[in-house]
């Protein structure tokens, strides 16, 4: 049997009855229909068309055209050079929220049955999936602490600092007011170095304590007993009037001291 060629012949369809032909004709229609919203002489008599349909009908075209409407707005307010930006911010957002009250309305009257549908099927499986799912031990982590907020200032004993950076610090050498400024790094020691540092901050902070201290104390002995321990080797001391009989103790002098501390 055989087959004649017209019969193997392709069909030949023009393209405005085919298939790209509709595509065409909608992106003509739709721009010619966007035009027309948006021209305020065509837009008012649509309204007024619109107006006279039944209601059925005719509300959700009116709801499309508000929607194209404030898109076209919301376009022009984004391009507007002559706004500040918090203003075109407060313009957009507002826009925003006008066109999805709209596209809102456009749904149908039973989608509050398919969003709770929706609200369902997503808690079975979540259910499932937390069924499904092991359940694993939560990590132990270790616990972080502030030092500086839970422990008090050792030197003024207040909370939300370290002794180094208190600001009740005053330096025994210079009598300076301040933090970051210990006394061992003071310039009035002319980079003599009285204290070794160390890596423990708690015994570095005892000895640096115990060494103020004893500054301190060393000072306020000079200044009473001027003539006992004088820094200057040629005044002459006073005549002992004790009739004790130990043996007199050597004059001590600051530097003498400070090396004894410091070993």
């Amino acid at each position: 049997m055989s087959t004649s060629i017209e019969e193997n012949s392709p069909v030949t369809v023009t393209l405005k009855n085919s298939d790209y032909g509709r595509i065409l004709r909608t992106i003509e229609n739709s721009a010619f229909n966007e035009a027309a919203i948006l021209t305020p002489a065509y837009s008012q008599v649509i309204d007024d068309i619109l107006g006279e349909q039944d209601a059925r009908l005719a509300a959700g075209t009116s709801l499309a055209v508000c929607i194209i409407r404030t898109t076209k707005l919301l376009e022009d307010v984004a391009n507007r050079v002559d706004l500040d930006e918090e203003t075109k911010k407060l313009a957009v957002i507002h826009l925003q929220k006008r066109i999805r009250g709209l596209a809102l309305h456009l749904l149908p009257l039973d989608f509050p049955d398919i969003a709770n549908q929706a609200v369902k099927i997503v808690e079975t499986r979540k259910a499932n999936e937390e069924e499904i799912r092991p359940v694993r031990l939560p990590r132990k982590r270790k616990a972080t602490i502030d030092c500086t907020r839970s422990t008090p200032c050792k030197r003024c004993g207040g909370y939300g600092h370290h002794w180094k950076k208190c600001p009740d610090y005053v330096c025994c050498i210079c009598d300076e007011l301040g933090p970051s400024h210990l006394s061992i790094h003071c310039p009035g020691l002319n980079g003599r170095i009285v204290l070794q540092e160390f890596t423990d901050e708690e015994k570095f902070f005892e000895a640096l304590s115990d060494w103020e201290h004893n500054h301190k104390a060393l000072a306020d002995l000079e200044l009473r007993h001027p003539t006992e321990l004088s820094l200057d080797p040629e005044t002459p001391s006073a005549p002992s009037v004790s009739t004790s009989t130990k043996p007199a103790l050597p004059s001590l002098t600051m530097e003498d001291v400070v090396d004894s501390q410091s070993r």
